[in-house]
């Protein structure tokens, strides 16, 4: 019989992903840059070689996937291994679609987001078996982190990356604070004296506003949310708290009156190009990944510092737990090769490196975040890290029951605009946008 499976190389190029091929042995040439694809044919693969391939994450602070993968792949000359860079935004896609020709790379990253999804659906291999029967340390990894690698109780990937989320931070202009003779956030500021800042530091006329803050994306709003005191959802995921829990609507009307009351904030048509880089904000929302990028983007601009993002009106904190998973696909023919892969990339030693060529963002393990490389990081890393690993503070990733991240994400990032920015009437919009993510919740979860 005739193996009519579609060719990897082939699918990604019918489905125009915007891939690139960075090595296909560990011996292959320099890398192309991300974005592009390279036309370039390795050499015929040794037949006598066991064929691994592994999908990496298409961006500059994440080549140390490929550089120890290729290591990996040096250690174990009886591998020959297809190191490939794929973009992010196009992975959940590329999942589903390749999981479907049987076509999956061994080894593959995937977001929080679309982690669930890609695992009910049969993408990932159940990694629990191989952790037990090698004695392996799962219990050096944070907690959160372990839990967001679950799936109905079962371990389909192990973390790489956790991150309290996009907006877990406030980054300020120390320079154009200066100048007003404003005092600086500090990390146990509310919402209330955030707004009374951004009020002091907005020049409008100037083109200078004090905050650009808006939630477009669900799991960034679920994070305000639970500093305001309640869930984005409930019944397990079930059902949308958006315009039914006061909290809810509470936290929704006072990021509503930064642009439409207090004027603290850009319009529409204001925030076209308005970047904190260009000093054109005194404060804006942080994650804690881009900390260290701010050296490049800034420079020596203006003064910059960092806060937590401010605590509710009751003075309680929440954050969003975003984590990214390297997972084993369910076909390959190689599961304790593509296991021992996932490990070598995670090791303390990969951690502490990943910090330094080029500076990145550590591996969730406590050996990594406990080393002197770390703890000498700017000290809002520790910060951050003391809000991550508080019980009391709410922080795992938002995820709807039916795990359809993708068309609610959609539905949020269609609807909420026109109720941040004030064009359609708050208590009008606010019920449109429960009703229409309330739908998606009401669909069926794959099975």
């Amino acid at each position: 019989m005739t193996d009519q499976r579609v060719s990897r190389r082939s699918l990604l190029k019918w489905l125009g992903a915007s891939t690139a091929v960075v090595g296909l042995a560990a011996c292959a040439p320099a890398a192309p840059s991300a974005g592009t694809t390279s036309n370039t044919e390795a050499a015929a693969p040794d037949s006598a070689k066991k064929q691994m391939s592994i999908a990496t994450y298409a961006i500059v602070f994440h080549e140390w996937q490929r550089h120890f993968a290729r290591e990996w792949a040096a250690e174990h000359p009886d591998v020959e291994l297809e190191v490939l860079e794929i973009v992010y935004a196009d992975m959940p896609k590329l999942q589903l679609t390749m999981l479907a020709t049987d076509t999956l790379w061994d080894v593959l990253f995937s977001g929080v987001k679309w982690y669930p999804y890609s695992a009910l659906s049969g993408a990932f291999l159940a990694l629990d078996d191989y952790i037990a029967g090698t004695g392996y340390d799962i219990d050096d990894f944070f907690a959160t982190a372990v839990e967001s690698s679950r799936v109905d109780g079962v371990m389909y990937g192990l973390p790489y990356e956790m991150h309290p989320g996009n907006p877990a931070l406030i980054i300020y202009n120390k320079t154009l604070l200066d100048e007003k003779g404003l005092d600086y956030p500090q990390d146990d500021w509310n919402v209330t004296q955030y707004a009374e800042l951004a009020a002091q530091a907005t020049d409008a006329e100037n083109g200078i506003f004090g905050t650009q803050y808006l939630p477009g994306n669900y799991y960034d709003f679920s994070s305000i949310c639970r500093a305001f005191g309640s869930e984005l959802f409930g019944d397990e995921g079930r059902e949308f708290l958006f315009n039914t829990a006061p909290e809810s609507i509470e936290a929704a009307h006072w990021i509503w009156s930064l642009r439409n009351d207090m004027k603290v904030a850009p319009s529409r048509d204001e925030s076209e190009g308005l970047l904190f880089s260009a000093g054109t904000l005194a404060t804006s929302t942080i994650g804690l990944y881009a900390v260290l990028q701010q050296k490049d983007d800034i420079g020596d601009k203006f003064e910059y510092d960092f806060s937590l993002h401010p605590v509710g009106p009751r003075g309680q904190r929440g954050y969003n737990a975003f984590v990214s998973i390297f997972s084993a696909s369910s076909s390959t023919e190689h599961p304790d090769e593509a296991f021992d892969l996932i490990k070598y990339l995670l090791r303390t030693e990969s951690g502490i490196w990943v910090m330094q060529n080029p500076p990145s963002y550590p591996i969730p393990r406590k050996t990594v975040w406990e080393s002197p490389e770390v703890t000498a990081l700017p000290t809002i890393f520790q910060r951050s890290l003391d809000m991550m690993t508080d019980p009391s503070i709410p922080g795992p990733f938002a995820m709807p029951y039916n795990v359809r991240f993708q068309e609610f994400q959609d539905t949020w990032a269609n609807t909420i605009p026109d109720l941040f920015y004030g064009d359609i009437d708050f208590e009008t919009q606010m019920q449109f946008v429960q009703d229409e993510c309330q739908a998606i919740l009401d669909l069926p979860r794959p099975t």
